[in-house]
C-alpha cells in the first residue's frame, strides 16, 4: 500500500476555495482504480494548513490519479491560493494492523 501525506498551506482569503476544490476532486478520485481513501482535515493548531492523507494500493495507481485531468486542474487552481509550497510524502506501507 502507497500513502500520500501532504502538508497545504493556504492563504486564508481562499480557505473556503481551497475546501471546495477538495471536495471537488474528492469524488474523482474516489472512482479510481486503486483508491482506498481519501480525507483532508484543517489544522486546529495552525488554521490555513491543511492535511492530506490518501491511501492508494500501490505506485501504478498514484500513477494513474496523478495523469487525470482533474487532478492536473486541481494543481492549476490551487497555486494561487498557497502561501507557501506544499509539502508532500508518498510512504511505502509494507504492513497494516488494527489498533
Amino acid at each position: 500500500m502507497k500513502v500520500i501525506a501532504g502538508h497545504w498551506y493556504i492563504k486564508p482569503e481562499f480557505r473556503k476555495d481551497f475546501i471546495d476544490l477538495c471536495l471537488w476532486i474528492a469524488p474523482h478520485s474516489q472512482k479510481e482504480a486503486g483508491y482506498i481513501s481519501y480525507t483532508f482535515n484543517e489544522s486546529h493548531m495552525e488554521p490555513n494548513r491543511f492535511l492530506f492523507f490518501e491511501e492508494w494500493t500501490d505506485q501504478a495507481a498514484i500513477d494513474f490519479h496523478v495523469s487525470q485531468w482533474y487532478f492536473n486542474e486541481f494543481m492549476e487552481k490551487v497555486k494561487p491560493m498557497l502561501s507557501a509550497p506544499a509539502k508532500i510524502k508518498i510512504y511505502t506501507i509494507e504492513n497494516v494492523t488494527e489498533l
